[in-house]
């Protein structure tokens, strides 16, 4: 381990502090926008400063196309091009497969064998593969099919006065059964309610025994 840095007390602080905290105390200088002074662009609406920084490695791998590209490229362009110019395609195809971004969008080619790992190898298909694939073709490639439901078909006509005799019955006001509450019945007695007799009745004495008797136990 390696031993920590501090900072002599001073004066104003008599206290040894370490110099981490002391840098990380600086205050920031910060800029003040005066409206003076902005970055100039050019017509296109580019700034200056950005057409004039040095271009990192990260724009550069970004700025490159797709491996997959280069190679079309390459394989349409093959007889028009020259020998200098082909050379110069296979560079920027080693320079595209070797950045980190075609690795993320797993494009990266093995250029030895000149195969890409996104694209497999079609087999032929067999017969019963054929053949669904052309039934499913036959099937979506017909007409659509309407789902309208079929028309009603309606009976004769009647004459208006073969039509009263429902009308009257329809135009009947129905019964309705009225529920009551049970406290709003005629018979209905509240259950809170105690007769003056029953306050009045005298408990004799032999239920008295026995209620006792129940309660509480003899003891031989």
């Amino acid at each position: 381990m390696t031993k920590t840095k501090y900072d002599p007390p001073t004066s104003t602080f008599p206290y040894k502090i370490r110099k981490r905290l002391n840098m990380l105390s600086v205050p920031h200088a910060y800029i003040i926008d005066t409206g003076e002074g902005m970055p100039a662009y050019t017509p296109r609406g580019i700034r200056v400063s950005a057409v004039h920084a040095p271009p990192n490695d990260r724009v550069n791998d970004a700025a490159w196309p797709y491996t997959r590209r280069l190679l079309l490229t390459k394989k349409q362009c093959k007889k028009q091009f020259s020998v200098e110019r082909m050379e110069r395609i296979d560079r920027m195809i080693e320079a595209s497969n070797a950045t980190c971004y075609a690795k993320y969008a797993n494009c990266v080619l093995d250029l030895k064998k000149q195969e890409n790992k996104d694209i497999k190898k079609k087999r032929g298909w067999s017969e019963s593969e054929w053949k669904k694939h052309m039934d499913y073709i036959g099937q979506i490639a017909g007409p659509k099919r309407d789902f309208k439901p079929l028309p009603i078909k309606r009976g004769p006509r009647k004459p208006l006065s073969a039509f009263f005799p429902r009308l009257n019955v329809i135009s009947i006001l129905p019964e309705f059964k009225v529920y009551r509450r049970l406290s709003k019945q005629a018979w209905y007695r509240n259950p809170e309610k105690v007769a003056p007799a029953a306050l009045k009745y005298q408990i004799s004495d032999r239920i008295k025994k026995l209620a006792v008797a129940r309660v509480i136990p003899a003891y031989g």
